[in-house]
């Protein structure tokens, strides 16, 4: 069997359900927003996918307050306190929902054990991404995280009057983590090509795994790595991906590359993992990463050899106005 020291994961619909964690979280605040201010939900989605486009993220923290509708509706109130209930529901659910892949910590921990490089590479913004993969128990087993950078604060708002929590809860403890150029997405490979240069091996030692032909398989492909299809994660044809698509930052013009995309022939993957992220057990032999991690001359001016460990000042006590705490 081919012999791989390092691994790159991307991570929604990879490591865990992106759709089926945010779905239930976003309806769960969509049905409070709509049934306190009595707005319809079709016209909410509209507007939050405006921001969303705006921002180029669908995690965006603020999009409650910049909602049109409720800021006709409620002219110069805080509807941070106003709509507490519903960014409440959104977390709730969030939380409930938010589960790895059958498999996943297992594999992962055998990777570890054989002294396999761990790499995770996602399109998320920063917090979103640590927070969700620490509290997915990933801190550590994880070696590094390759993600956007978060979102600018809005106005005046300083990062610190909506940190209200101890800094450990917005760094990894063990995994370190960095940001990738704003606005270089797959399968554009540029990140990719930083993250292969800083691993500092052999390109045949590199394994990319990933539920998307075009994002993940092709671009892999393209830079000469071995491939693996997490085709159990794949998410088209799955209704969740329809409230997705409602709100998504992508333009039409991207969603319908991408349904053209899929009528065409596919590139193949080395390997599909069908049922199971544990079946790349069988298909190829881990072994110890031999190299010593360096940062890519391509970035070294950039955000993207920056480690991401917090060095903002202490959480303030006290939440500002019209700031979502998180």
């Amino acid at each position: 069997m081919q012999k791989i020291s390092a691994v790159i994961f991307d991570v929604d619909n990879t490591l865990y359900d992106f759709t089926a964690f945010y779905r239930p979280a976003f309806e769960a605040m969509l049905d409070k927003i709509s049934e306190k201010s009595g707005i319809d939900q079709e016209q909410l989605k509209k507007e939050f996918r405006t921001i969303h486009q705006r921002e180029g993220t669908s995690e965006f923290v603020f999009a409650v307050q910049e909602l049109p509708s409720l800021q006709k509706l409620h002219p110069g109130e805080d509807l941070t306190e106003l709509y507490s209930d519903a960014i409440y529901a959104f977390r709730k659910a969030r939380k409930q929902n938010l589960k790895l892949y059958d498999g996943v910590k297992d594999t992962l921990e055998k990777l570890k054990d054989s002294g396999t490089r761990i790499i995770a590479y996602t399109e998320s913004p920063g917090y979103h991404a640590m927070s969700r993969l620490k509290q997915l128990g990933l801190d550590g087993l994880l070696d590094c995280v390759y993600s956007m950078p978060d979102h600018d604060m809005p106005g005046q708002v300083k990062r610190e009057d909506v940190r209200l929590y101890d800094k450990s809860n917005y760094a990894f403890a063990k995994t370190e983590m960095r940001h990738t150029t704003p606005g270089v997405l797959k399968p554009n490979p540029e990140t990719l090509e930083g993250i292969v240069e800083e691993l500092n091996i052999d390109a045949d030692e590199v394994l990319y795994v990933g539920d998307h032909l075009m994002k993940d398989v092709s671009m892999a492909k393209a830079m000469g790595l071995h491939a693996a299809h997490a085709a159990y994660g794949s998410y088209m044809g799955d209704n969740n991906y329809e409230l997705l698509k409602q709100l998504t930052f992508w333009t039409d013009e991207m969603i319908e590359k991408e349904k053209q995309y899929h009528d065409q022939p596919q590139i193949a993957p080395d390997v599909t993992l069908s049922k199971n992220i544990n079946e790349l057990l069988t298909h190829f032999e881990f072994t110890a990463y031999q190299g010593t991690p360096k940062d890519s001359a391509k970035f070294a001016d950039s955000p993207f050899c920056k480690t991401t460990q917090d060095t903002d000042k202490p959480a303030a006590k006290q939440q500002s106005p019209k700031t979502p705490k998180r």
